[in-house]
């Protein structure tokens, strides 16, 4: 990225300028456009977890329909044009006469911390590591960045770079078995395929979406989306933001908008009783203690609220007011944006294809080395269960270690417990309410992919059925979004996941 420097983009046959190498989603929400695309009713959309997950960013781009606009960066001269009604017809296969083949002793699926500490030890101990990631850089969501590195992860990325740990970065993995996985370009939908001895899976964790009336509405975004919009470019300065749901994740998403000069509003559905517990365990480390002090510092000026939540969102063409639940009774904001998320579900997608096996609580069993029970597959950071970067790291250096043959350290091996301890406190202090559950009804639209409302969906008796027949689950985001909402309803997990397991781009047109 060069600074500020501006470059021009064809956006829906009109030439715009916009800041080089931002993030695309980001750039076009800096200039209002808020709505990114029609839904299959007609709804206007726009982006949502701004992480690749939910797909409700798409765009045509460079004639090559259904790229997700948060996981490319802008470029001189691109071609863009939002989605039409016509775009909904099935995607043209691409004319790729073979696709590219690499070999590596170890595949990395994930850039972020965990994904990276999984590299560097494999690495450093003679492998060959190959790391594949959606984003354009290496970091994670927790890392992200255009052009200035944070500097808590410029020493694993230049140790990464030491120890000749190779990328490939703006690919998803689409298919495959131990031994041998295809890969999709995330701009174009060009494959490749890697054949490696062993596989670390570092693919993170999702955000936890509950609906709610006006929940699809354009500036309604995930909390950590508005984190990586901001990275990505977005600026925020004067803006009233809510950010609400629940969990540590608010507080960090609550500092960055800050930092930027938003004006924030900060929304906890638990209760600072309940929080109690959590705040004793943090008192036990220096370190956290530290960074608690930190951050409660750096958000001493922003309001905060506890027990509430956001029960409506209202606007024309976007978010412009929402209604919260407090102790007090009904609260009304105007706002430029909401963002919210109620917790983070582990990405375990690609874990499922590959046979490893899922716990009750949603997460990749593994052992002690991180080892998930499938030949040559290992699983490190969210997917085994959401911790913090500590804890990503920590159990990605075992992992690394584990799959290059050898035995890691005792100590390290007692971290990890210890992260799992913490990682099971956050959870208990921020259960949801059931209260939250019962505001996704009737005509609150359920799955964003096929527009199907609760009310529709209530009429299903189980999510098999709701796949079956109502497609919820089948649209481009297969079911990262509403399945977990099913899920947490109290429906059972959905009963398999096939390929391709992420959606890739398909041939389009760009208006001339």
């Amino acid at each position: 990225m060069s600074g500020d420097r501006k470059v021009k983009i064809r956006l829906d046959g009109v030439w715009i300028e916009v800041k080089e190498g931002a993030q695309l989603a980001a750039a076009l929400l800096d200039l209002g456009v808020v709505s990114l695309r029609r839904s299959a009713t007609g709804e206007r959309r726009g982006a949502l977890c701004a992480m690749g997950s939910c797909h409700e960013c798409r765009l045509v781009v460079d004639g090559h329909r259904g790229v997700r606009s948060c996981l490319i960066r802008v470029r001189d001269q691109m071609q863009v044009e939002t989605e039409r009604e016509l775009d909904r017809a099935p995607l043209a296969p691409l004319e790729i006469s073979a696709p590219q083949q690499d070999v590596a002793n170890l595949l990395v699926i994930g850039a972020g911390p965990a994904g990276l500490a999984a590299a560097i030890a494999a690495a450093e101990l003679g492998l060959d590591v190959l790391v594949v990631d959606e984003s354009p850089g290496p970091g994670g969501r927790i890392w992200a960045h255009n052009d200035r590195i944070p500097a808590e992860a410029r020493s694993w990325i230049e140790r990464a770079e030491r120890a000749g740990v190779r990328r490939l970065h703006g690919y998803s993995i689409i298919d495959g078995e131990p031994g041998r996985l295809q890969a999709s370009s995330v701009a174009s939908g060009e494959s490749i395929e890697i054949e490696c001895d062993t596989i670390v899976i570092a693919t993170g964790a999702r955000e936890r979406f509950l609906p709610f009336p006006g929940w699809t509405l354009p500036g309604v975004v995930g909390a950590g989306a508005l984190q990586s919009l901001i990275k990505g470019g977005l600026a925020v300065k004067g803006k009233r933001l809510v950010v609400a749901g629940t969990g540590p994740l608010l507080l960090a998403v609550a500092q960055l908008a800050r930092q930027q000069q938003a004006r924030v509003l900060l929304v906890e559905q638990a209760s600072n009783f309940k929080r109690i517990p959590l705040l004793l365990r943090v008192l036990k480390s220096r370190a956290r203690i530290r960074q608690s002090m930190a951050l409660w510092k750096s958000l001493r000026d922003v309001e905060k609220l506890s027990c509430s939540w956001p029960v409506k969102a209202e606007g024309d063409q976007r978010v412009e007011r929402v209604h919260l639940q407090t102790e007090k009774g009904i609260r009304i904001e105007d706002v430029d944006g909401l963002a919210v998320g109620f917790g983070l579900v582990p990405e375990t997608r690609v874990a499922e294809g590959l046979g490893c096996r899922i716990l009750d609580d949603g997460c990749v069993a593994v052992d002690h080395q991180q080892w998930t029970g499938v030949e040559g597959v290992y699983c490190a950071g969210e997917p085994t269960g959401i911790a913090g970067c500590e804890a990503a790291i920590d159990s990605g250096l075992v992992a690394g270690i584990s799959a290059a043959g050898r035995t890691p350290r005792a100590h390290l091996q007692a971290r990890v417990r210890r992260h799992r301890a913490w990682g099971a406190a956050l959870e208990a202090a921020h259960s949801l309410r059931p209260e939250l559950f019962h505001q996704g009804r009737g005509e609150v639209m359920l799955c964003r992919c096929e527009d199907v409302t609760a009310a529709t969906a209530d009429r299903i008796g189980s999510i098999r059925e709701a796949r079956l027949l109502c497609r919820i689950g089948m649209g481009p985001c297969q079911g990262r979004v509403c399945m977990p909402i099913l899920e947490a309803q109290g429906e059972h997990r959905a009963d398999s996941v096939r390929p391709p397991w992420s959606t890739s781009p398909g041939k389009g047109e760009i208006s001339q």
